[in-house]
């Protein structure tokens, strides 16, 4: 069947025996691969006698107790920046502000449950969007309840799941209301979001952005007593970065003797500024050399250089390579083949799924710390590396776009 008859037949797609069967091969790989290292850590814990740690414990759901507190301080005419802890949007005040009368003990639980909630729905619907098999999606669940930002979301309690919601929605719903709302709400939570725009103006409609920036400025003209403290915040702590749970790309580059999670380091201004323009360059050159795919396409390859915008970028944000993963899976089985790329595609979202809290505590006591004095070091490693895999398998696809089968073909609807 030739590449035209492809593109305008729905029906081969959803229809294809071998497409589905690869795209669940790619999921069900990825199930095993991210599996077999919960069960490596529980048998090594079995053999040590030591618990493994998953999550640093800072505390139950401490982000969204942090938003809780700075929301109390703000509607008690307190600046919420004062606290150190909290330095998100003013916008994301509003968040914890329903859960003000729950407490905070309540509120934390009840967060929770919301949270898995909204991941849960987001996932359902890639499922829908995407026109995947029941099998599929069966996968895609299982993958996302082991995988580490999934884990490491629900304990800390962050707006990213809110943020995967809040995204799908503004790239994949058809009401346009709906469409600008979601991502000015988006942005206005975390500013990762605003990536977005960009293949908005390049498709050149210039009324949707318009409309976004004008929601968006609405949204915070109750807060823009809040917004110099917020800016102050929020650069402050980029001028840091911690030793662990950072999976931005820069984390490779952190000295060798951090092993700390709560280990802050400063880098050089160059070597800032040269990871600026690598992520600057990377990302036009990916827009620019699909600039004729599908605009819901550009939109979510942007997610793989959101997780990747400098310089912090805690675990938690890289649920959003969920539906990337989707999105490729589609592409190879429209392929009816596995490129190299798409290895390291997948391989680069497996370490970015690695445990590296669970395996690196196991290095902290004697006589491993002894033995292996950089293991820890080398183990916070594969985050940052996942990401940076990710980010070289999609710009490489990118430079030899001519040979690859459009991703707007695979998903019917597009």
């Amino acid at each position: 069947m030739r590449e035209s008859e492809m593109s305008l037949n729905p029906a081969w797609i959803t229809g294809s025996k071998r497409s589905g069967t690869l795209a669940e091969q790619v999921l069900l790989c990825v199930f095993i691969a991210l599996f077999v290292q919960l069960l490596f850590i529980l048998v090594f814990s079995s053999i040590s006698g030591l618990t493994p740690i998953f999550v640093e414990r800072l505390g139950f759901q401490i982000d969204f107790n942090d938003f809780i507190i700075a929301t109390s301080d703000w509607r008690h005419g307190i600046d919420p920046y004062l606290r150190i802890r909290f330095n998100k949007s003013p916008l994301t005040l509003l968040a914890a502000l329903p859960f003000q009368l729950l407490g905070s003990n309540i509120g934390r639980i009840a967060f929770l449950f919301i949270d898995i909630a909204i991941v849960a729905a987001s996932l359902a619907g890639l499922c829908h969007w995407f026109k995947m098999t029941r099998r599929e999606c069966i996968l895609l669940y299982g993958i996302a309840s082991i995988y580490f930002p999934v884990i490491f979301l629900l304990q800390r309690g962050n707006l990213d799941g809110i943020m995967l919601g809040l995204i799908l929605v503004s790239i994949f719903t058809k009401n346009p209301f709906i469409k600008i709302l979601a991502l000015s709400l988006s942005i206005g939570f975390k500013v990762y979001s605003i990536l977005l725009l960009i293949p908005l103006m390049m498709a050149r409609q210039w009324r949707r952005v318009a409309a976004v920036l004008l929601v968006l400025a609405l949204l915070m003209l109750p807060f823009y007593s809040l917004l110099w403290s917020f800016i102050v915040g929020q650069t402050g702590r980029s001028a840091e970065l911690l030793g662990a749970e950072n999976i931005c790309p820069i984390g490779l580059l952190s000295p060798i003797d951090v092993t700390d999670a709560h280990h802050h380091y400063a880098l050089n201004h160059a070597v800032i500024f040269a990871y600026l323009a690598l992520w600057i360059a990377s990302y036009a050159w990916m827009l620019f050399k699909n600039r004729g795919s599908d605009l819901k396409v550009k939109s979510v390859y942007s997610f793989a250089w959101m997780i990747a915008m400098p310089l912090q970028v805690f675990p938690y944000s890289g649920v959003l390579l969920l539906p990337l993963l989707v999105l490729k899976s589609r592409e190879m089985s429209a392929k009816g083949f596995i490129a190299v790329l798409d290895y390291l595609f997948l391989i680069g979202f497996c370490l970015v799924g690695f445990q590296q809290t669970a395996f690196s505590s196991y290095f902290h006591y004697q006589p491993a710390a002894t033995l292996f004095p950089h293991a820890v070091r080398l183990l916070n490693l594969c985050n940052p590396l996942g990401t940076a895999l990710v980010l070289c398998s999609i710009t490489l696809q990118a430079a030899d776009r001519n040979k690859q089968i459009d991703a707007t073909r695979v998903v019917p609807g597009f």
